[in-house]
């Protein structure tokens, strides 16, 4: 019997945490400074935290298989949100029969144009995109190349990445984000390899980095990899890096105090473990709550407290959502385990 892959709970808390901070982001208004808090870290996280637990294709043969996981798991979905996305969009037109040519029209824009427009959240599916470029051409490059020097690659392919999407030399589908968030992966795996090193020196790291990133942050050096915007290059890299480490570390105090929490607190961190598995679920979510349930929580009218309440109502409306969705999803695996036993 295949031994089930040990998750890693401080991984799957921090990229809980970071996952409600999307909708967040995505609300408030761009001159916010808790903006560019959340905008520091949480998109480098998930590629970050994503090569810290990934194990690299050595062959052609693994490499084929775990590319078509990652169509399956990546590609597949990102092409359903789209053509949601085009069936609700075609409905407010009243004209079902147009619902082909919106589609090419759609997926021409999300995939070719080199500034898609017009999606709200949807479009945030762009890094299920990047996500897969970065797993395929990381790789690519451990099957092709047989060597321990990759990550001069890896940071030879990030600055390329930059280079483009500042330059406005931008690839289909995303491919330029892909080749950053390859950088970012490679930084996980550094990370895990030299992991002992890491949890010898904490204190002193996490010093140096929490004032590193405050500094940054306050000065606007952050990065938002959608508008490949990168303030201040190396800098804006650092900041991220600094950021992503801060947020695991709180994740790390979060999973060691379960141990020691009441029933109330380690029921929350139970859901937060649980979250950070199914993190693509409420991904998805998100990217259609405009969609679907704007109504419900979008208030803003320019005040401070008609936004925070949008703020709030968008992310419980977004996590009401992922709870309905994934305990359905449970309990239809759960109905069908009996009748996979009889079979047997």
């Amino acid at each position: 019997m295949k031994e089930a892959k040990k998750r890693i709970l401080w991984v799957d808390i921090a990229k809980a945490l970071t996952i409600l901070s999307v909708p967040v982001s995505h609300t408030i208004p761009l001159e916010w400074m808790f903006r560019a808090v959340i905008f520091s870290f949480h998109m480098p996280l998930f590629f970050i935290l994503s090569g810290f637990t990934t194990k690299l294709a050595t062959d052609w043969k693994t490499l084929g298989k775990r590319l078509k996981k990652n169509l399956l798991y990546l590609i597949v979905p990102t092409f359903a949100i789209l053509i949601i996305f085009t069936l609700t969009d075609t409905l407010s037109k009243g004209d079902i029969s147009g619902f082909f040519p919106n589609l090419g029209f759609w997926l021409h824009e999300f995939f070719i144009e080199k500034y898609p427009n017009g999606f709200y959240t949807a479009s945030a599916v762009w890094f299920l995109v990047a996500l897969f470029w970065a797993k395929l051409v990381m790789d690519l490059v451990n099957v092709t190349f047989k060597t321990e020097k990759n990550g001069i690659i890896f940071l030879f392919l990030g600055i390329l990445g930059v280079c483009m999407g500042v330059f406005e030399f931008r690839p289909p589908a995303f491919f330029d984000l892909g080749l950053v968030g390859a950088f970012f992966m490679y930084i996980g795996m550094l990370w895990r390899k030299h992991e002992a090193f890491v949890k010898k020196y904490t204190l002193p790291i996490a010093a140096v980095a929490g004032i590193y990133w405050f500094a940054h942050v306050m000065r606007g050096d952050y990065l938002e990899m959608w508008t490949r915007f990168y303030a201040g290059y190396e800098v804006a890299f650092l900041t991220a890096i600094a950021g992503t480490f801060l947020i695991c570390q709180f994740a790390m105090m979060l999973e060691e105090s379960m141990k020691k929490a009441g029933k109330v607190s380690k029921h929350i961190l139970d859901f937060l473990v649980e979250l950070g598995k199914n993190t693509i679920l409420l991904y998805l979510i998100h990217c259609l709550d405009t969609a679907f349930f704007e109504s419900f929580w979008d208030l803003r009218d320019g005040t401070d407290e008609k936004m925070w309440l949008s703020i709030f109502l968008r992310l419980a409306l977004n996590v009401a959502v992922y709870v309905i969705v994934h305990n359905t999803i449970v309990l239809i695996k759960t109905l069908k385990k009996p009748q996979a036993i009889l079979k047997k």
